[in-house]
């Protein structure tokens, strides 16, 4: 969504939402995986947009992820977040290890502030 205050506002943008994602390791049926709110991405058999337009049931749940750390164990799901359409969300990359993690955001309009 284009943002209303300009460029060089950031600060005064209200958000509607704060969604925390920390990473950790661990283990999943032998095997190391890694995780954001405990949850280690799976990926479906039918992709996730043409489930939501053609309204696919079992593919995927929205809320699937906590928008906040859970401390809880490493579990294996199709993890979707639910947001507001239009509505300015901060999202925050919390990485409490020693390893470099990258991430790809796709879909819609980004402002990296930091």
């Amino acid at each position: 969504r284009p943002n209303p205050q300009g460029s060089y506002h950031y600060g005064l943008i209200n958000t509607t939402k704060t969604i925390i994602l920390a990473s950790s390791p661990g283990q999943v049926n032998g095997k190391q995986r890694y995780a954001l709110n405990s949850v280690s991405y799976v990926a479906p058999d039918t992709p996730l947009k043409l489930a939501d337009y053609f309204k696919i049931s079992g593919v995927f749940r929205v809320g699937s992820i906590s928008d906040r750390p859970t401390g809880g164990g490493i579990y294996l799901d199709t993890s979707v977040l639910q947001a507001d359409y239009r509505s300015f969300v901060e999202i925050v990359f919390q990485n409490n290890e020693n390893i470099v993690q990258s991430y790809h955001l796709d879909g819609y309009q980004f402002f990296v502030v930091g």
